[in-house]
């Protein structure tokens, strides 16, 4: 699956995206954008909890299974988090506010 075809299935979800923490509870994201970095795609997503109007984005990298199924792998390094967040700056600068 290319980029383009995450990113659309993506936006056809109506960018909603419902993921387990390591307790095993749904947590609900916003998704933002699909950034590449080193040939691999990155999820940017938006916690959707009401209580923590302070929350960052979460980036998850995009591992596709085949047969139109993907699955989400949390970016632990803490300098691949950075790059990749730097990239989702530099290239949607105009449309979301980094204040």
């Amino acid at each position: 699956m290319t980029d383009e075809e995450l990113k659309q299935e993506f936006e056809e979800d109506d960018d909603i995206v419902i993921l387990e923490d390591e307790d095993g509870n749904a947590v609900t994201f916003r998704f933002l954008e699909l950034v590449t970095v080193d040939a691999k795609p990155y999820a940017v997503l938006l916690p959707q909890d009401e209580d923590d109007e302070d929350a960052g984005v979460v980036i998850v990298e995009v591992v596709d299974l085949g047969m139109e199924t993907e699955h989400y792998d949390a970016v632990t390094d803490d300098a691949l988090n950075e790059r990749i967040f730097e990239q989702f700056r530099s290239e949607f600068h105009d449309k979301y506010d980094f204040a």
